[in-house]
Parts: C-alpha cells; structure tokens; sequence
C-alpha cells in the first residue's frame, strides 16, 4: 500500500483496530468456556498441591523439632544421673575440673557427631555456666572456665525457672546474641532448655542446647517447587521466619527500623483472615493463600513424648504460608499456550477479514471525502466554494447573533481580470486567481473563513476578536501584497488590482443576505473611489 495522507491512515488504522477486535471478540468467546475450566482446573490444583506441601513442611519441621527436643531431654537425663550438679558444687580442685572435663569431653562428642547444635551447656541454679561447647563451624572446643559467662537474666533462663519437673522450654526462633550484638554472619538460633533436678526433686541446673536453626529453614526449600509460589514461615506476631521470595524481611523484627515488616503489613487486605487462619485456604485479588498451623495448638502439643512435655508458649507457634500469585500462575498468556494452534488461526483470519474490510471502506470513505470536496471546495483555488459560502455563513451568524458578538463579511473583486484572461488566455488568468488566493490565505490566515464565489469574486467572513479589530489594515495588506508583479508570461510581468468592500455588522438580528448587500455596496464604492483600494463599513453597536 503507498503512503497514505494523515487523514487516511488515521481513518485506515481505527477501522482496522475496531474491525480487527471486533472479530478477535468473536472468536476468544468461541475459546471462553473451555479457557474457563482450564483456569478453574489450574487453580484446583494449586490448592491442593499447596495443601500437600505445607502438610509435609509441617511435618518435617515438627520431626525436626521433636528430635532435638528429645535430645535434650536425652542430655539432661544423663546429667542428671551422672550428677553433673554435684560436681559443679565442689569446691575449685583439680579434681573437679577433671570431672567437669570428662562431662565436657563427652558434650563435645555429641557436638561433633550431630552437628546441628552451636552450642550445648550446662548452667547452674544461679545462671551461670558450668560447661560450654561451642560447634565452631565442625571443630567442636570446650570452652574455658575464664571465659564461661552468666546468663542469669537471659529469658530462656529465666523461663526454664518456672518450669517444673520434666518440663521442656522451646525459646523463639530468632538470631543468636554474643555480647548483646546480634551475631554476624547471622545465626538464626533455637534454645531448646531443660532443669536438672536432684534425688529430692530440687532444681539444681539448667541444660540448654542452641540449636542452628538453618538446618531447618534450609530443609524447607527441599518442599519449594519453582511455580511463582512463595513459601514463608511466620512466628505468632506475624514476623517473617523464612521468606523464599522476599529474604530480606527474614527476623526484620529484630532492628528496630524494620518492626513493621510483617506478613500483616505485606499483605494489609487480608491480614485479619491470616490472624484468625489455623488452617486452610482463600483466594485474594492476586492468588490463592494456603494456610497451616506448625507447634502446639491449644491441648495439641506435638512435641510433647513421654512424661515430657514442652511448655505451651507462642514460640511453638508458627503459620506455614504459601502464596500462589495469579500472575505467576493463572494467566491468560499461559492459558491460551494450550490452545496455540486455533487462537493463532483466529488471530490470522480476523487480521485478514479486517484487512480486506477495511481496504472497502477506505474506498468509499476516499470516495465520499471526493464527493464532499467538490461540493464545498472550488477545485482551482482549494477555497471554500459558492455554496458552503452560503451554510457556513449562515451557521456562524446564527452562532454569533446568539452570543451578540459581532462579524465582518469582505468581498473582494479583481479589477479589469477580463483584460488579463483577453491578453494572456486563462491558464494566466487561472494562475492570478490561485495567486489571490494565496495571498489571502497568508493575509488572514486559519481564523477566517476564506471563499471564491465564481469568476473573480472572492469573499471573507472574519470572526476572530484580532481580526475584528483591524479590518482595514488587513485589507489594505491584502492590496499591498498583490502590487508585487507576477509573471504572467514568459518575461511578461504585471501586477493584480482588487477592490474590497466590507461591512462589520453589530446587530444581532442581521441576516445573510442583509450582509451580502452591505458588502456589495461598499466594494461599488471602492470600484468608484478609483479601484485598487478597500472600503469598509460599520453598523451602529446595539
């Protein structure tokens, strides 16, 4: 297709965009129906595929948490019957610190063997620690007595305290301290801690093991599939313990600029459904929310085995939560993947049919823009013609005589034009009537109604306030414009003479045809002031 004018190819593009999504319409709603059950299947099984995998996140953290715990009740069993309190009571001897070697030697033991424990101590009734292993990345080292510390005021002591016998305390999932600076790299830490008691039932010492707690978050991508999901483990404040697509909220509780960094905060319309969600699932704007309860539960403790039984506090309490994004998971662009084949074939023909639709009414709309330019256009000097003169006059009358303000109708007629068509032929009479078109285009430009009513005569309707104001000098400019000879035969030059006559009309109940007299007559009055000048006239204001 050749270039076409702006007019035509902004009439040509619209067609065919409306035509063109008009058929698509059609045919995606041939597609709907099966689309819609597909994306209904989609999200079925999303929902159950989250289900099963927060179940089984929920049972590893649990097997997890169940091992350690029975751990450490293991280790505080065997302290308890090697009497480690006793020990620790004695006065400073080499005796005793060969005995509290021996218990360190075996903790150390157990440190290298399971290597998930940062640290496992024995503290006395008084907080103050007995024995320290520390993991050191794989080189288990007992830690000497010069630089054991007292941890009497720390929580998790505090808490083991108030338990009673066979009693286990789980402290919250968060980063370790050193020295009360948190640890760098960071260490997210779980102390697990139980009493040890004497014969008579007495509380005599603490066993707390620290547990390093990215084992267990590490293992919970071992679940994770790669579908546009996000997996996270929240504490019972909301606070995110692990976040697959968002790491860096992970213990944002624990700096002070980053305590509104929750899921509640994350997820603001639906935060009192995650609140009161133990289990289950609902759909937002943007995905599907899956929801499961990890710890105890009200009378459900899972980690409670035997005579132990592990105190019931919010630290045992976390929310296993996936969020499928319909982004990521339901959109039309990977729905439509299944159908390729016919969408690509629909897509193919409504751009075809569009096309050929569109060329027809391109025709016909160049046909008819044809039909309506000789109607209202004079084909040699491209200004409006005799009779759009004529509605177009009366139209903005009609407007301005309803709003009051005034107009101003020229004519202009060229003087002896016969002389020039007799002398030269008409193709040179032709060229001066284009010539006095152009220079009344340049003269008054786009804010005037510009019209050849036949042969030599020309008209100005002016409705614009500029031009209102200065009717004379915009005619006399006309005049002087034209002075200037045009070559109206080879080396032959002569200049175009006109008259004008106008008449600026203030009354709001003038009509066309009253104007068109009133112009007439002030041009006769030029054609008798000699020709080659400009007349214009003005009513009374009303």
């Amino acid at each position: 297709m050749n270039r076409l004018p702006t007019s035509e190819f902004r009439f040509y593009i619209s067609r065919f965009i409306a035509i063109f999504l008009l058929l698509n319409c059609m045919f995606i709603a041939i597609f709907y129906y099966d689309l819609n059950s597909e994306m209904e299947t989609r999200a079925s099984n999303i929902q159950v595929q989250q289900k099963a995998l927060l179940e089984g996140k929920k049972d590893y953290i649990e097997w997890v948490m169940s091992s350690v715990v029975k751990e450490t009740a293991l280790l505080a069993d065997i302290l308890t019957q090697r009497k480690i309190y006793q020990t620790a009571a004695l006065p400073e001897s080499e005796q005793k610190q060969w005995q509290l070697r021996q218990f360190a030697n075996a903790l150390k033991v157990i440190s290298h063997r399971k290597e998930i424990y940062d640290q496992i101590r024995y503290l006395d009734i008084k907080g103050n620690e007995v024995i320290r292993i520390n993991f050191n990345d794989g080189v288990p080292t007992i830690v000497p007595k010069e630089a054991l510390q007292n941890k009497l005021h720390r929580y998790y002591f505090d808490e083991v305290l108030r338990l009673g016998c066979r009693k286990i305390y789980v402290s919250p999932l968060d980063l370790n301290i050193e020295h009360s600076q948190i640890e760098i790299p960071f260490k997210p830490m779980i102390r697990i801690a139980t009493a040890v008691f004497d014969e008579s039932g007495t509380k005599q010492g603490v066993v707390v093991i620290n547990y390093l707690a990215h084992y267990l978050l590490d293992g919970l991508e071992l679940f994770n599939l790669n579908s546009g999901t996000n997996y996270m483990l929240i504490n019972s404040a909301g606070d995110f313990l692990y976040n697959r697509a968002k790491p860096e909220l992970e213990f944002a509780f624990m700096f002070d600029a980053s305590k509104s960094a929750t899921i509640y905060s994350q997820f603001p319309t639906v935060a009192e459904q995650i609140k009161q969600t133990q289990k289950g699932q609902f759909e937002t704007k943007n995905g599907i929310m899956t929801i499961e309860s990890v710890g105890s539960l009200g009378r459900d403790n899972p980690y409670c085995f035997q005579e132990y039984h592990v105190s019931g506090n919010d630290s045992t309490r976390w929310k296993l939560v996936s969020f499928s994004s319909f982004d990521q998971q339901l959109n039309l662009y990977n729905a439509l993947i299944s159908h390729a084949t016919l969408f690509v074939l629909g897509f193919g023909i409504s751009a075809i049919l569009a096309a050929l639709i569109t060329h027809y009414q391109l025709r016909k709309y160049r046909d008819d823009k044809q039909i309506h330019y000789l109607a209202h256009y004079d084909s040699l000097t491209n200004l409006l013609n005799r009779w759009a003169f004529r509605s177009k006059s009366e139209q903005l009358i009609r407007s301005y005589t309803k709003w009051q303000k005034p107009l101003c109708l020229i004519y202009i007629d060229l003087d002896d034009f016969k002389s020039i068509n007799d002398r030269y032929g008409h193709a040179t009479g032709d060229k001066a009537l284009i010539h006095v078109a152009e220079m009344m285009t340049k003269t008054f430009g786009n804010n005037a109604l510009l019209f050849r009513l036949g042969g030599d005569e020309f008209a100005v309707l002016l409705h614009n306030d500029k031009h209102l104001d200065q009717p004379e000098q915009l005619a006399n400019k006309l005049i002087q414009m034209l002075q200037a000879p045009i070559e109206v035969a080879p080396q032959a030059y002569d200049q175009i003479n006109i008259s004008i006559g106008g008449i600026v009309e203030h009354s709001v109940h003038t009509h066309l045809d009253e104007l068109m007299h009133q112009a007439d007559m002030a041009m006769y009055q030029a054609k008798r002031a000699g020709k080659n000048c400009a007349v214009i006239t003005r009513s009374e204001p009303q």
